[in-house]
């Protein structure tokens, strides 16, 4: 209602809402949307506001308790003054550097301007933006920086050498290759298992379990039990860290074994303790943390630190719903962990991709160039 409101008025009224399903794999793993029919309210009735109260006080008629002869010392107010005169420093200097991005932004030819906005605008953060316009200035000549294409290209080779390492998993040879997924909740870590579940099994023919210990969410074992029917592939639920040791000793024929966490919050020490249980009893090839692609920069890494000391690689999820992936990159700007799959949609097994530094470069970069 709150949207609509905004969109058409606080005159707006409701009239219908329908609620449907898009993208997914035979009715499974599909996003839910609503549709709303709304109407503005002809004439509405003012509500009329009672007159606000006259809340008006004069100084002179505060009258201020006196005060009797101080009792600390010399010592705790210069202590005192000391400190406030840090904090005075702190904030000149912090002033002084941010009039410096500001100066140095505005110093910076149009034609590379036009670029650090860009960049800016899909979410690259500001230092790791003057770091790639600084590149583009030492590498090429100042001839070419209006040229789009040659700018396009040298920031593009910057960004893939922050990428670092990408790559897909691949399958076991004399025993099971394990990958568990771990991360927050709602980041998308059971359609994703659903995706690489559907191309190791269909597509690459390869010999697939799945392990879910994500037993929070009754729809969600549900759900990944009736896709594991569908496309032939085991699906094993487990409530313990042993649970989850016997099930994998029950699949030790498989070439690929994909464990499903619930998703967890970082700052909740009680689940991340539960997390490391049953990680600890799967012992996985990989952990491979999931995160998604709307989620802005600074809880990313807040997730990410929470997380680091438990993961191999990443997971970026939901490129198809933000205008801002360089949050990506801020990530991967602090840390050598490779990035294994991207997902962009509901699809399945269809909308996932192997990273590779290309595809990361352009979903930081997007479709189409910054207009003069």
């Amino acid at each position: 209602m709150g949207k609509v409101k905004r969109e058409l008025g606080s005159e707006a009224v409701i009239l219908q809402t329908r609620e449907f399903k898009e993208g997914g794999f035979l009715g499974l793993f599909g996003r839910v949307k609503v549709e709303i029919t709304a109407a503005i309210e002809e004439n509405p009735v003012a509500a009329m506001k009672p007159p606000a109260p006259n809340y008006v006080y004069h100084v002179n008629d505060v009258k201020l308790p006196s005060t009797g002869p101080l009792s600390e010392s010399k010592n705790s107010s210069g202590a005192i003054q000391d400190e406030l005169l840090h904090m005075r420093l702190m904030l000149e200097k912090m002033n002084k550097h941010m009039e410096g991005l500001g100066e140095e932004n505005s110093s910076w030819p149009p034609m590379l301007k036009r670029w650090a906005d860009h960049l800016q605008n899909r979410g690259v953060n500001e230092n790791l933006v003057k770091r790639l316009i600084r590149q583009v200035q030492q590498t090429l000549p100042e001839d070419d920086w209006g040229d789009d294409l040659q700018v396009y290209a040298r920031i593009e080779a910057n960004i893939r050498q922050i990428c670092g390492q990408t790559g897909p998993i691949q399958p076991g040879i004399e025993k099971p290759r394990i990958v568990a997924l771990i991360g927050p909740t709602g980041v998308g870590k059971t359609t994703t298992i659903g995706k690489l579940a559907a191309g190791f099994s269909i597509v690459d023919k390869r010999k697939v379990a799945l392990i879910t210990a994500d037993t929070y969410r009754v729809a969600a074992v549900e759900q990944l039990k009736t896709f594991g029917e569908i496309i032939g592939v085991p699906v094993e639920v487990v409530m313990t860290p042993s649970g989850l040791r016997e099930a994998l000793d029950l699949h030790a024929d498989k070439e690929l074994i994909f464990i499903d966490t619930a998703g967890r919050s970082p700052n909740h020490e009680l689940h991340m303790s539960e997390l490391r249980a049953f990680l600890d009893k799967a012992k996985p090839d990989f952990t491979m943390l999931v995160m998604s692609a709307t989620t802005q920069s600074s809880d990313q890494l807040q997730i990410y630190r929470r997380f680091e000391a438990l993961t191999t690689h990443f997971i970026f999820t939901k490129l198809d719903e933000t205008m801002s992936a360089g949050s990506i990159i801020n990530l991967l700007g602090q840390t050598t962990l490779p990035t294994a799959y991207l997902t962009n949609g509901q699809n399945v097994p269809d909308d996932i991709d192997a990273a590779t530094p290309n595809g990361l470069a352009h979903y930081v970069l997007g479709e189409e160039m910054p207009h003069a």
